[in-house]
């Protein structure tokens, strides 16, 4: 498990802080295990699982988007791109067998969303804890200027928390169903120190160079602490302005009023300011639907 930590502090994380344990056994487990369940489990039962879910309302002639990793198109001319489980810079072992979605994967489908000359409206369907910095904050940015051009609503199915509420955030609405859990701003370090053999009975002993002695501060002095606190107030201060603009709203208002760090639910978060409808996937989809549809009238008549 030290090993699996160590492997999860290479960067911070905008992540429900209890899911680190999660992601942390994940990491912790045989790579060939990982392997087959990914293979066998993980993308086989997210496939169903996105089929069915968008399916349901979109009716049978849902399909794949043409080159994309995640996105699904509707004959309505709807783009439903699915944000869920932790989220990973880049795809990889890890991203497949938690269920989780790569950014980078992600900001190629909504480019190919906004290029497709038959799509007129775009879903952001939201279940996912949050996951890695990295990445995050230039998504949310392509989001944010992106909607403009195609209307794009975030529609919290489960969780739209932490880098998942980031990027929720800079859609044009946020509707969540009625147990939808928002929030939890802010940003999360595991950083481990060995004080005593691990399993294998290893003990790793860092040494850094003279002159960096901040690459490697250590959690239980005040000044390694300290160190920590500053990188993570400065991404911190970054998620909050972005999540500011996109609602128009206030760094100040979104300390005070946007759960400090807790998540809130459905109706609260809409009281807040922190999303702007309760209503339910099939309502979210109807009205993106009907929008699309609109535009694609104007545009036959142009």
């Amino acid at each position: 498990m030290i090993r699996a930590m160590h492997a999860l502090t290479a960067e911070p994380w905008a992540i429900r802080p209890d899911y680190l344990h999660v992601m942390a056994g994940i990491a912790g487990m045989d790579r060939e295990a990982r392997a087959a369940n990914a293979d066998t489990e993980g993308e086989t039962w997210r496939k169903r699982d996105l089929a069915a879910i968008v399916g349901a309302f979109a009716g049978p002639t849902v399909r794949r988007m043409d080159g994309a990793r995640y996105a699904m198109m509707t004959d309505a001319g709807v783009a439903i791109l699915p944000v869920f489980g932790p989220i990973f810079p880049r795809a990889n072992m890890m991203t497949e067998y938690s269920g989780g979605t790569s950014v980078a994967m992600l900001q190629n489908d909504y480019r190919l969303a906004q290029e497709a000359k038959d799509i007129h409206a775009i879903m952001l369907l939201m279940d996912t804890p949050g996951g890695a910095v990295s990445g995050i904050n230039a998504f949310a940015d392509v989001v944010y200027r992106g909607r403009s051009s195609k209307f794009t609503l975030a529609h919290v199915s489960g969780a739209a928390a932490s880098a998942g509420y980031w990027i929720a955030a800079s859609a044009n609405e946020i509707a969540t169903d009625k147990t939808g859990i928002l929030g939890s701003i802010g940003v999360v370090a595991a950083i481990p120190k060995q004080v005593q053999p691990d399993g294998s009975g290893e003990v790793v002993i860092e040494v850094v160079s003279s002159n960096a002695p901040n690459k490697r501060p250590d959690p239980t002095t005040d000044e390694g602490l300290t160190e920590i606190r500053t990188m993570l107030d400065a991404l911190e201060a970054q998620f909050i302005s972005d999540v500011a603009r996109a609602r128009g709203t206030t760094p100040t208002n979104v300390k005070q009023q946007f759960g400090a760090g807790g998540v809130c639910i459905g109706p609260e978060a809409v009281t807040r300011g922190m999303a702007d409808k309760v209503q339910s996937y099939d309502a979210s989809y109807s009205q993106l639907a009907k929008m699309a549809s609109n535009r694609k009238r104007a545009a036959a008549l142009k």
